[in-house]
């Protein structure tokens, strides 16, 4: 398009367009279709106001470039009866009013626009349509236009909006133009029509008949139709010679306010000079409803008075409108209507409206603080951090914050923020989207807090199995220490060395304490456990209390709280003694040479506990609380979750072994029980030991106790017999092949149990009595002694292990496994089991194997 003549700005700097709504957030799509909405709206409003050419097509330039954000718009009709060129009646650049001009129409995107329909050209105009237009020395590549044509179809011309950049919204500026085309190809046929009246003031007719506007001519009088033009004939469907003499009120809707009552008041106003403009619903010849805008005014007509009524269809622009703002009320349903609270800010920060959910949320109504801004409910640094998120969301910026926030009653809640940049009445705003999530941190923090108990059951399992497997060590080692040991003694006893005597002594008693230790090391790992029965707890309780009052200095004090009345519970009592020796023992080191330790026993309800040692909530319910309560100086926080590991001490090297409450944990979770514990710096500590009543915990079969030294225990009865020994250990092994031979028996060693049932395969290898380890490489102990009572159904089978809880009766007896020892073993006590199994036949069926 070449320019005919125009004035050369600089081009100002324009506003990037808005991305489209679909990419946007649904709260943010609401508000642009918001200002669409107010964008037709103002071009509803602009088109029905009456003002002359120049002002009318000017001012649809500057609407359309303004509601597209354009830079530039122009309104073209032909400028010659062949139709080739065109010539623009407004136009419009980078914000200015520019003179009109011509151009070629061929070779342009208008050609394909006038007379046909709505063309939009995202990008490439200038590719597309190259030449040396003011347009592309001014680079515009983007091109939207919507043809001009008269109320028969005829081609008038187009309406034009370019950008150098993609027109924002299509869809608006289609529905922008057409509102705008219809005016403007209205005016355009009414500017004809008034030209022709100018030309000849005796073509009445020709005029009236021309004027695409529905006119009536009224008596002065009675405001009877007097005259009628042929667009009011096509209007209202009816002949000119059936309208003459009707009333207003034949064709009126007759319904108020649009009756024939109605109708004469707006013929009063006229006759009194006014010029009435007003809406009017009438009926068409087919019963169909329409809406018109009225003008009145009042003439002189052949010398006569009259009130003339120009009317005009504006049912497709009402319904637009009334779409508009029905589409506006859903809008604001819809924003209403949100469950998260929306707060609209503008660039002063300053709220500018809320929905109901805010209500709800803050308890603030909209007067309270649409106007305002953040007040002094929040702390400076909260109000300067959320205005930093806003100025940035101005700015185009999304932002995102969680943070803790007050009510108008003065509590407190958790909220997620989210800072929505958007549009709102051509200016930027910022729409701040809150979400109350305190019942995702209570969720989270409770998840958190089963992360912790799980990892810390994991913890302590990993622990157990590692101090089980220490132990088995131990075990296996001790065994052979043992054993030597008690050997050793036996041959000292018969010399005269009593030096030798005592110190062999001596070193047995060591390794018995070790083996001590290595108990409580299975217990902690929930691997050996005791004999469990219903027991009253007072006699235990006063029994341990009397004995450690004789292990403390005088001047700690020890109490005893204990209620008359019997409280039973399903105990193993030498392990429930062991934890209330342990509990004092750490109360009385707490306490240092004076203070007063504290024990009580109770039954309670259990309410919000959390076990100390496992991490878990104390389930509610009846409860046994054994307490011991010390003055002591407390435990650090640092302490209190390391202190049930395994090995973890907090007194001198020489002063503990770190196992004590590594045992109390084993102890009381295997009895189905829980540790409460109790701290303040300074003021002392309370471990309370929740156990279940009686009835409430899983009974258990009878276990293996462990073996006592019996070294000096005199030995009766010779042994005789061939014995098959399996053991992997090779110092155990040889260990026990020695000691057996000791005894007179032929022992058989194999330290492989394949290689062992593969000796039993053969029926020339005599043998009386099988004794194996459990845990073994390739196969386990007591598969073994099932395989092997299938081979010699009259074999007898000892098992020992340093695992001897976790077998029941029945298991060992379907094995054929008659006896059962606990690792490390006493030599005097394997000797009286030899003494037995050798000497005894084989048990009746159902009869269980015998625990040493």
């Amino acid at each position: 398009m070449e320019a005919g003549s125009h004035d050369s700005a600089r081009e100002p700097a324009r506003t990037p367009s808005r991305p489209e709504a679909e990419a946007l957030p649904a709260s943010h799509a609401l508000f642009d279709w918001e200002a669409t909405a107010q964008a037709l709206r103002r071009a509803a409003l602009l088109v029905a106001k009456i003002g002359g050419p120049e002002e009318l097509f000017a001012g649809l330039v500057r609407q359309l470039t303004d509601d597209l954000s354009a830079a530039t718009a122009f309104i073209a009709v032909f400028d010659d009866a062949e139709r080739t060129r065109m010539r623009t009646l407004a136009f419009r650049l980078d914000g200015r009013d520019l003179r009109s001009f011509d151009y070629e129409l061929r070779g342009t995107p208008c050609a394909r626009v006038v007379g046909q329909a709505f063309q939009y050209i995202a990008s490439g105009l200038n590719r597309d349509f190259p030449g040396e237009s003011i347009f592309a020395a001014k680079r515009m590549d983007s091109y939207a236009a919507y043809p001009l044509n008269a109320s028969d179809g005829t081609p008038l011309g187009l309406i034009v909006a370019m950008d150098r950049q993609p027109i924002r919204d299509p869809e608006l500026a289609e529905s922008l133009m057409k509102i705008f085309a219809v005016r403007a190809a209205a005016e355009l046929e009414r500017q004809r029509a008034l030209q022709a009246l100018s030309d000849s003031e005796a073509s009445y007719r020709a005029i009236f008949e021309a004027v695409e506007d529905a006119v009536f001519v009224h008596d002065w009088e009675t405001g009877a139709i007097l005259d009628v033009n042929r667009k009011a004939c096509e209007a209202y469907g009816f002949r000119r010679d059936e309208m003459l003499g009707w009333s207003i009120d034949r064709f009126s809707s007759g319904v108020p306010p649009y009756t024939g009552v109605e109708a004469m008041a707006w013929v009063q106003r006229a006759k009194a000079g006014e010029r009435p403009r007003f809406i009017w619903h009438r009926r068409r010849s087919d019963g169909v409803m329409r809406w018109d805008e009225v003008r009145l005014k009042a003439v002189t007509i052949n010398g006569k008075p009259r009130v003339l009524a120009c009317t005009r269809d504006i049912t497709e622009r009402k319904e637009a409108v009334d779409a508009l703002r029905s589409r506006e009320a859903q809008y604001r349903a819809i924003f209403d209507g949100s469950a998260d609270s929306l707060v609209l800010w503008n660039r002063k920060i300053r709220i500018v409206d809320v929905n109901a959910a805010f209500t709800r949320m803050y308890g603030y109504e909209p007067h309270e603080v649409i106007g305002g801004s953040f007040g002094n409910r929040l702390s400076e640094e909260e109000v300067a951090r959320r205005s930093l998120l806003i100025e940035r969301a101005l700015a185009g910026e999304q932002g995102h914050l969680e943070t803790t926030t007050v009510r108008k009653d003065g509590s407190r809640l958790d909220v997620e923020l989210r800072y929505l940049p958007i549009m709102h009445q051509g200016e930027p705003h910022v729409l701040v989207v809150s979400r109350d999530i305190s019942a995702r941190r209570e969720a989270e923090a409770q998840r958190e807090e089963l992360e912790n108990q799980v990892r810390q059951a994991q913890k302590m399992e990993a622990i157990g199995q590692l101090t089980g497997g220490i132990a088995h060590d131990f075990n296996n080692i001790l065994t052979t220490v043992i054993g030597y040991l008690a050997m050793a003694e036996e041959r000292a006893t018969q010399g005269t060395d009593r030096d030798l005597v005592r110190q062999l002594d001596q070193a047995h008693l060591a390794a018995s304490r070790a083996r001590d230790l290595v108990s409580q090391m299975l217990t902690f790992a929930r691997r050996q456990g005791g004999e469990r029965k219903a027991s009253e707890l007072a006699p235990i309780v006063r029994q341990s209390v009397q004995l450690l009052r004789a292990t403390m200095p005088s001047s700690t004090i020890i109490d005893a709280d204990v209620p008359s009345s019997p409280i039973i519970a399903e105990v193993d009592g030498v392990q429930l003694e062991q934890v209330l020796f342990n509990l004092c023992i750490n109360a009385r080191d707490a306490v240092g040479s004076n203070g007063r330790i504290r024990v009580g026993m109770r039954e309670r309800d259990a309410g919000a506990l959390r076990c100390a040692s496992c991490r878990s909530d104390v389930p509610a319910g009846r409860w046994v609380e054994l307490s011991v309560s010390d003055d002591g100086t407390g435990i650090a926080p640092e302490v209190l979750g390391r202190m049930f590991d395994p090995f973890y001490s907090t007194k001198e090297t020489d002063r503990g072994s770190g196992m004590g409450l590594a045992m109390v944990h084993g102890i009381v979770h295997s009895h189905g029980g829980h540790i409460v514990v109790e701290t303040r710096a300074g003021a002392g500590s309370t471990f309370r030991v929740m156990l279940p009543p009686c009835g409430a915990a899983a009974s258990r079969a009878p276990e293996a106790m462990p073996s006592r030294p019996a070294a000096a225990r005199p030995r009766t009865g010779s042994l005789t017999g061939r014995i098959l020994l399996v053991e992997d250990q090779a110092m155990v092994a040889e260990f026990m092949s020695e000691l057996l031979g000791s005894w007179g028996l032929e022992v058989i060693v194999h330290e492989d149990p394949l290689a062992a049932l593969d000796w039993l395969r053969i029926p020339t290898n005599p043998v009386n009595l099988l004794i194996t380890d459990q845990t073994m490489p390739r196969m386990a102990g007591l598969e073994l002694a099932s395989r092997a009572v299938d081979l010699r159904p009259t074999i007898a089978v000892l098992l020992y292990t340093g695992d001897a809880a976790v077998f029941g009766a029945e298991e060992l007896r379907r094995s054929g496994v008659r006896k059962l020892m606990r690792k490390p073993i006493e030599p005097s006590t394997l000797h009286s089991a030899l003494l037995e199994l050798l000497r005894s036949p084989l048990p009746e069926p159902g009869e269980p194997a015998a625990a040493e």
